[in-house]
């Protein structure tokens, strides 16, 4: 357990809120290894506290996404080891690039990670860099706003020298930077999953009795670079919505109507050949428990 010095810590509070969770951060990354197992430790490093929330730097987005299921327990040993009046972390979340970079200079070992080939602190602007910035801002008539934007611009194109040293690469749809183990920056991505989801719910509205690996299969043929997206559990939720959005066209047919059997065949995974009145029949009355769509929906009996 790591040795706190209460007396140290009183006086670094006496300055303020936001110097002493300064410290604390520091403290952190210090202790790191000796809070958090080493599993977590090799994963995840912290970058910085703000207002209770600890921000922290990921060795991958699936490393992210995972943070949830053991955030709860980093949380706990951190409060656990520094006991306060209130909590000290409340939650946990991903750092954004500016506060990597932030960082960098004031503590590189947060910023800088094992993984980073060239610290921030080794990024510096050419002339002709630091002139083009310059340019950008050279008609903007009030001096204090174009030093702010200024500095914002250097501060940018700093952040994108930084990224490119380390292994960072153009998004594969337009000229966003992204990290190496991405293809797409996150506008992209959200806009490649909404045409790959379009693409499942063509796919399974044409064969709706495929199997996922069957449907994976055809979609990889038509999207060949979304391996890395097309995930078992994507492709039962495009299912499911065309399953609903089917449900939701029908109000009064009969069992025979092309809306039924397709809903049919996409709920059950049989092809027509396999379909018969009494599995149309079972099919809807277990759907009309689950989708509200349905409980309008009638067949005419004769």
């Amino acid at each position: 357990m790591i040795e706190i010095d209460r007396v140290l810590h009183e006086n670094i509070r006496d300055f303020g809120k936001a110097a002493y969770e300064k410290f604390i951060c520091s403290e952190l990354i210090q202790h790191w290894h000796e809070l958090v197992d080493e599993s977590i430790a090799a994963q995840i490093k912290p970058v910085t506290l703000e207002r209770g929330i600890l921000f922290v730097y990921a060795k991958s987005s699936a490393v992210g996404d995972q943070l949830k299921f053991f955030a709860e327990e980093i949380i706990d040993a951190i409060n656990e080891a520094f006991r306060q009046e209130k909590l000290l972390v409340k939650d946990i979340k991903i750092a954004k690039g500016f506060q990597i970079v932030a960082e960098a200079k004031k503590n590189p070992p947060a910023a800088q990670v094992d993984e980073f080939k060239v610290p921030m602190d080794k990024i510096t602007l050419t002339d002709e860099e630091i002139k083009r910035c310059e340019e950008r801002t050279a008609r903007l008539s009030n001096e204090t706003l174009r030093q702010k934007i200024l500095a914002g611009l250097l501060s940018q194109a700093r952040l994108q020298k930084f990224r490119l040293a380390n292994g960072w690469h153009k998004c594969a749809k337009c000229d966003a930077l992204c990290p190496p183990e991405k293809m797409f920056c996150d506008v992209c991505r959200v806009k490649e999953r909404e045409a790959m989801n379009k693409e499942l719910a063509k796919i399974f509205y044409d064969a709706p009795w495929l199997k996922i690996w069957e449907a994976q299969k055809i979609l990889l043929e038509r999207m060949p670079h979304m391996r890395g997206e097309c995930f078992p559990e994507v492709i039962e939720s495009a299912r499911t919505s065309l399953i609903q959005k089917v449900a939701g066209s029908i109000r009064f047919a009969d069992e025979k109507s092309p809306a039924v059997l397709k809903l049919v065949m996409l709920e059950q995974r049989l092809t027509p050949d396999k379909l018969t009145p009494a599995i149309i029949r079972r099919t809807l009355n277990e759907l009309q428990f689950n989708l509200p769509d349905l409980a309008r929906f009638t067949l005419n009996k004769k």
